[in-house]
C-alpha cells in the first residue's frame, strides 16, 4: 500500500507549483527544528485552494495560487478519490471525500525528515507527497510498537521511537522518489510502518526489467519541495 507514480504533474505544472511555493515562504526563515523533532532545516506553509479556509498554524501569506498550480492539485486529488476511495479504492468507499488543505514543505539539503508515522488526530486514510526540484530516497520501516492514540494527549503522538530491542532490526523497503512523482502511503503503509528520507547519496538498488541483477545507484539530494495531499479524517 506503498506506491510512487512517476510523472504525475508536467514540468509546466512542477514549475508553477514551485514558484507558488518559493512566494508564500519569501519571508519566512528555514526552521533548525519542529515541535516534534521530526523535521530540521525546513520551511512549512498552508496551501488553501480558493474554495478552502486555512485551519490556522501554517498559513502562507497573501500570495495567491497560480491557476496552472489549483488545477493540478484538483487534478491529483481527483486521481487519488477515483483510485482509493471510488468503488475499485483499495481502502474505503466513502465519498465525498474532504481534503485538509495541502501544505507545501521546502527542505534544505542538509535537512533531515526522522522516522515517524503521521497522525490520525485529524488526518485520515492515506498520505500522498509531490516531490519536486531533487530526487530522494524514502525508507519505511516497520513500526510494531507505535502507539497510534488518538485522544490527542501525547504531544508527541505521531512519532515513533523504536525500542533498544528493535534498534538492530533492518528490515526495510524503500521508494525512489525521482523529481515530479506521487507517493502514497495508505493502509498498513499508513499506519503500521514509519517514513523518513535518506540524506544525500544514498544507495538505491534499481531492479532490472530484464529481470537481471538489481544496480545500484547513489541517489543525489538536494534541496526538495514537496506537496502534502492528506484526507480529513471522518468526522472533523
Amino acid at each position: 500500500s506503498a506506491v510512487v507514480y512517476p510523472e504525475a504533474v508536467s514540468e509546466r505544472e512542477a514549475d508553477a507549483l514551485v514558484q507558488d511555493i518559493q512566494l508564500r515562504m519569501k519571508r519566512r526563515r528555514y526552521e533548525k527544528g519542529h515541535w516534534d523533532a521530526v523535521i530540521t532545516h525546513h520551511k512549512e506553509i498552508e496551501m488553501p485552494l480558493p474554495s478552502e479556509v486555512s485551519i490556522g498554524g501554517g498559513g502562507g501569506g497573501a500570495h495567491s495560487l497560480s491557476d496552472l498550480s489549483v488545477a493540478a492539485i484538483n487534478r491529483i486529488r481527483h486521481q487519488l478519490e477515483e483510485k482509493y476511495f471510488g468503488p475499485e479504492g483499495r481502502t474505503k468507499d466513502r465519498l465525498p471525500i474532504q481534503w485538509i488543505p495541502c501544505h507545501g514543505i521546502d527542505l534544505k539539503k542538509e535537512g533531515q525528515l526522522t522516522a515517524h508515522v503521521d497522525s490520525v488526530r485529524y488526518s485520515g486514510l492515506i498520505v500522498a507527497g509531490l516531490s519536486l526540484l531533487s530526487s530522494s530516497i524514502m525508507r519505511l520501516r516497520p513500526a510494531a510498537e507505535y502507539n497510534n492514540n488518538d485522544d490527542g494527549t501525547a504531544g508527541k503522538q505521531h512519532l515513533y521511537e523504536p525500542k533498544a530491542s528493535e534498534a538492530q532490526d533492518d528490515r526495510h523497503v524503500d521508494l525512489y522518489l525521482p523529481p515530479r512523482s506521487l507517493y502514497v502511503l495508505s493502509g498498513v503503509s499508513r499506519y503500521e510502518y514509519t517514513h523518513e528520507l535518506l540524506p544525500d547519496g544514498s544507495a538505491f538498488e534499481m531492479l532490472s526489467s530484464a529481470g537481471g541483477a538489481a544496480d545500484t545507484i547513489a541517489v543525489p539530494r538536494d534541496r526538495r519541495i514537496s506537496v502534502i495531499f492528506r484526507d480529513a479524517k471522518e468526522g472533523h
